[in-house]
């Protein structure tokens, strides 16, 4: 194997595991859920959107940390790698943490109601995010911390600790869902409260390992005191677009599930038993950005650009392949994938051609992700993203399921399919950008 492939997969099957192991938790709370019948399924479905939403928000704001802090480890700037891991701190603090416990405990009902009229849908799901809804406080620390995490060449570090909280999480959820001995039964809020727990717990183990073994990289009262204004705007030229592109994007993907749920309480339920399908696709098209972004960042905080620009398409070529392969597995089990819900009559044969649809487009979906969040996000160039986020979002997929649900009735396959158009166009646009090399510059202060 290639070297420069061998560090691009030594880097990007960790970060995949690990955003898979952050996946697994709702995973694995579809999965047990589904045997307590499909509102339970919609129910807990319906809240990994809004929850999704927040994750996606925390994301954003943190790639400025990414972003900076690749290229300050590239040049050996460990100050400039503490302060923007304070940045992605208090910006996360402030504009996501604070608005999700404010919707998801105090107007959770309103949130939900928005993609389902069942009133025992919106009953379950609300109470499922307020008991959710204090879990952000460590999410938002550790994904800053897992960043600092990458940058450094410890990805695996992160892997371990979200394995570990990943699997107090499985087994809370099933001592809580279901009861066990003086626990009672507590249905889809046990899979809730087992989150929160578990996410605690990981921030623990986070902590005392950079507290114990990698004390130069925990950030400290003197960096956040010495932020100058340069270093904010420099944070915030990154952040603030990545943000908004990613909230956009996030509420574009809450409206495809109103539109989901518009069409009938089984198509919801098919959408919300396929989320673990959606967020292994998701996990590996992250993965492969978050590997690309920072090869790429290095490389441009050395002032390497001719390398830079050389390992722009082929890291992207090497993530087309990957997600080929892995496509061809997934329809190899989805025989089985799908047998795990018991889905029965019309709902089967409907979950069958959206899993082939998914499958199918999974490829396109992965140039948009590493071009964008990777090789584009890599060297500051996040307006373009979001223009491009947002022509093929809003302005193809959303108008065109909307026409198909609401217009043309057509069934959910076909809607889902048309859905699909977006990534197609912004496929174009992405790779038209990337040969623009606008993105290869220097964005530290």
């Amino acid at each position: 194997m290639k070297p420069d492939l061998l560090n691009f997969y030594r880097l990007a099957i960790p970060v995949t595991i690990q955003i898979l192991f952050l996946s697994a938790r709702n995973i694995a709370d579809i999965l047990m859920t589904s045997s307590l019948g499909m509102i339970a399924v919609a129910s807990v479905g319906i809240s990994s959107k809004a929850i999704m939403v927040g994750m996606v928000a925390l994301g954003g704001l943190a790639s400025g940390s990414s972003v900076l802090g690749a290229q300050y480890w590239g040049e050996k700037n460990l100050v400039g790698l503490r302060k923007s891991i304070w940045l992605g701190l208090a910006t996360s603090v402030l504009f996501v943490l604070l608005p999700i416990l404010i919707l998801f405990n105090i107007f959770p009902e309103h949130l939900v109601s928005l993609a389902s009229a069942d009133q025992t849908i919106v009953k379950n799901a609300s109470a499922y995010l307020s008991v959710f809804g204090p879990a952000f406080i460590f999410l938002a620390i550790n994904n800053v911390l897992g960043i600092a995490l990458r940058v450094s060449g410890r990805a695996a570090l992160a892997t371990y600790a979200s394995l570990i909280g990943v699997a107090l999480n499985v087994g809370l959820s099933y001592v809580f869902i279901f009861g066990m001995g003086s626990i009672a039964a507590m249905g889809i809020l046990g899979a809730a409260w087992a989150t929160t727990i578990s996410a605690a717990i990981e921030f623990l183990l986070i902590y005392v390992y950079f507290a114990t073994r990698i004390n130069f990289l925990l950030p400290k009262w003197s960096d956040l005191i010495s932020i100058n204004w340069a270093e904010v705007k420099s944070y915030a030229a990154i952040s603030v677009p990545s943000t908004i592109n990613g909230l956009l994007w996030a509420i574009g993907i809450f409206i495809y599930n109103i539109i989901y749920g518009r069409i009938g309480t089984e198509a919801l339920a098919v959408m919300a038993s396929l989320t673990p399908l959606e967020s292994i696709a998701a996990s590996v098209e992250q993965g492969l950005a978050t590997a690309t972004a920072i090869l790429l960042g290095n490389s441009l905080g050395q002032s390497d650009f001719t390398k830079a620009r050389a390992d722009g398409f082929k890291y992207l070529k090497y993530s087309v392949c990957t997600s080929l392969i892995l496509g061809i597995a997934l329809i190899a089990v989805m025989p089985l994938f799908l047998s795990i819900f018991k889905l029965d009559g019309d709902k089967s044969q409907i979950a069958i051609l959206v899993y082939l649809v998914m499958v199918l487009t999974f490829w396109v979906k992965t140039i948009n992700a590493v071009g964008i969040s990777g090789v584009l996000r890599s060297g500051g160039d996040v307006g373009a993203g979001l223009k491009i986020d947002m022509i093929g979002q809003w302005g193809v997929g959303i108008p065109l399921a909307l026409i198909g649900a609401f217009v043309l009735k057509l069934s959910l396959p076909i809607v889902f399919a048309l859905v699909m158009f977006e990534d197609i166009c912004k496929a174009f646009l992405t790779t038209s950008r990337i040969k623009k090399y606008l993105w290869v510059k220097k964005v530290t202060v």
